[in-house]
């Protein structure tokens, strides 16, 4: 059986130049069809590959943005934010006695939002070579605002992801945070007496991420994550807290010391 790819080759195209051709339809995402012949005088079978839908290429592709964004960003939300960001900051840049400060931060995260967007584009279609040079186009706009030089390609794209994962911890909260804060950073958290609530007070707000549950065994609060004071009153519990390891700790930190 002989295969070999039609347009824009011929039966009697050479393998290295099938190769090439082979390679170029695909990293374009045109369909390549191969024809596909079988016993003498029967007629040929045409089969049309699509590049787009090839299993592996997907899989590598949905890798590269787990691996770059392990929040799976959706890029609609995030063309959303970066639209209303926009809109923030023209309107921040031309109110009467405007906010440096606060006309830097809505036009920052408008860029933040918009070049990872395109950077997700660009990780799900690896032949999409417009949407990595819009990216970093737009990353090195936002490295401008942070006093820092442009970067080629890739590094500013690897800049990005960094960026933004820093951004997701200690930046600004957004005006729709997961938390339910709507950007102030804090909210009204419940205090119980009896399991009542009987008052509330400002709490800071975690993002939509709350903290991870407490051990069964935590001699505090039995895995509830709450105690109750003498008074009655619950409050969080701070028997069981999370510990980085620290046995790589510089030797002159006088806290490290036996």
């Amino acid at each position: 059986m002989t295969v070999f790819a039609t347009n824009p080759l011929t039966p009697d195209t050479g393998d290295r130049q099938t190769a090439y051709s082979v390679r170029a339809l695909a990293a374009a995402r045109r369909p390549i069809g191969f024809v596909v012949t079988g016993a003498p005088g029967a007629a040929p079978d045409v089969v049309r590959y699509h590049p787009e839908s090839d299993p592996v290429t997907e899989a590598l592709a949905c890798a590269a943005v787990r691996d770059a964004y392990p929040d799976l960003p959706s890029v609609g939300r995030l063309m959303v934010q970066a639209a209303t960001e926009y809109h923030l900051w023209q309107d921040a840049r031309r109110a009467p006695g405007a906010d440096p400060a606060l006309t830097r931060q809505h036009h920052w995260t408008h860029l933040l939002h918009h070049a990872v967007a395109l950077d997700l584009v660009a990780l799900q279609s690896q032949g999409d070579i417009h949407s990595a040079a819009q990216c970093a186009r737009a990353v090195n706009e936002l490295r401008h605002l942070n006093g820092i030089g442009a970067a080629e390609r890739e590094t500013a794209r690897a800049w990005l992801r960094t960026t933004y994962r820093t951004w997701q911890t200690e930046g600004p909260h957004p005006w729709n945070c997961e938390g339910g804060c709507a950007g102030q950073g804090f909210v009204m958290a419940y205090i119980h007496e009896d399991g009542v609530a009987v008052h509330q007070e400002p709490d800071t707000c975690d993002r939509g991420n709350p903290a991870p549950p407490h051990p069964q065994d935590c001699p505090a609060c039995g895995g509830t994550g709450f105690t109750d004071d003498d008074n009655g009153w619950s409050q969080p519990c701070l028997g069981y807290l999370e510990t980085e390891d620290d046995t790589v700790a510089a030797a002159d930190d006088p806290w490290n010391r036996p």
